[in-house]
């Protein structure tokens, strides 16, 4: 088991720690690739080194794209209401459109450690 830390938004936070997001959306590099289930993530909030939580992963999904991604049923209940629209948008916002249209996406499916 190793562990890997992830920067996310203070929303984001809220959403795993109460268990409404229990996947976590990223762009397929040397990073996420290395992951593997039973590994730990280390989520600390940007901007408050304070503010973390460990999960264990449990399932690892890897898509072709946001539109594969989209029509999975892996991301039910953690899509966090968004239409496709945001959620294609949130994705551009956080990783750049070029970064997102030219990889792949990996979905890292984890519970509360």
């Amino acid at each position: 088991m190793r562990q890997f830390e992830y920067r996310i938004y203070d929303m984001v936070y809220d959403d795993i720690v109460s268990g409404k997001k229990t996947i976590e959306f990223r762009l397929l590099n040397d990073k996420s690739k290395d992951i593997s289930k039973g590994d730990e993530i280390l989520f600390i909030v940007v901007n408050n080194d304070e503010k973390k939580v460990l999960v264990e992963v449990i399932n690892k999904y890897i898509y072709s794209d946001l539109d594969e991604l989209w029509n999975s049923k892996d991301i039910i209940d953690n899509t966090l209401n968004y239409s496709k629209d945001e959620f294609v948008n949130a994705f551009y916002d956080i990783f750049g459109r070029d970064a997102v249209i030219n990889s792949k996406i990996v979905g890292l499916e984890f519970k509360l450690k």
